[in-house]
């Protein structure tokens, strides 16, 4: 306990932030950025759709409260997203046979919800060693998130970027993917 503290302290005078991994509310599957960075609840970004419910667009969002007793197609389950190893696929839970597509146009990314495909901007590699998710197509590309936090109601958002893994802060681009 006391080199944590210690640690700690040397850090916080070097300069060096730390941040704490959220401490997320919703029931697995999800994917949430691995660091809570400023979301004021401490429950920390996960993917989500635009706006409440089934969205074409997606962007990070508070994750949100345990929906219990509630059907895998409810909704509410919006912030809750599976990777498929096999597939390379990030998957909506709640709306089955959608997934996280990259949407490219010159000066343009967007992330949207579209029905699964072959489509190789459907295809993400999970690197479990720097906790990085990668376009398979362009594996020089990273998810990552925004460095500004954005209002939404009592939540907050970041929005999705797709960059080049070795721009980005590390803080904005590793995730942790929970199956359990």
């Amino acid at each position: 306990m006391r080199l944590t503290v210690l640690t700690a302290a040397l850090l916080a005078t070097a300069g060096i932030a730390h941040a704490d991994a959220p401490q997320v509310p919703s029931n697995a599957p999800y994917i949430v950025l691995s660091e809570n960075l400023d979301e004021p609840n401490g429950y920390g970004f996960c993917l989500d759709t635009f706006g409440a419910g089934k969205s074409d667009l997606m962007h990070t969002h508070t994750c949100k409260p345990a929906a219990e007793g509630k059907p895998r197609g409810y909704e509410g389950h919006d912030t809750r997203f599976e990777y498929d190893s096999s597939s390379l696929q990030i998957m909506s839970y709640p709306f089955e046979g959608f997934c996280m597509q990259v949407l490219v146009a010159r000066g343009k990314t967007e992330f949207a919800l579209l029905e699964c495909s072959d489509h190789p901007r459907q295809k993400f590699i999970y690197d479990e060693a720097d906790q990085t998710l990668r376009l398979d197509e362009d594996r020089q590309s990273c998810l990552a998130v925004s460095t500004e936090t954005i209002p939404a109601g009592p939540w907050v958002k970041r929005v999705l970027t797709l960059q080049n893994c070795d721009d980005v802060d590390p803080s904005l681009k590793r995730w942790s993917i929970v199956t359990e």
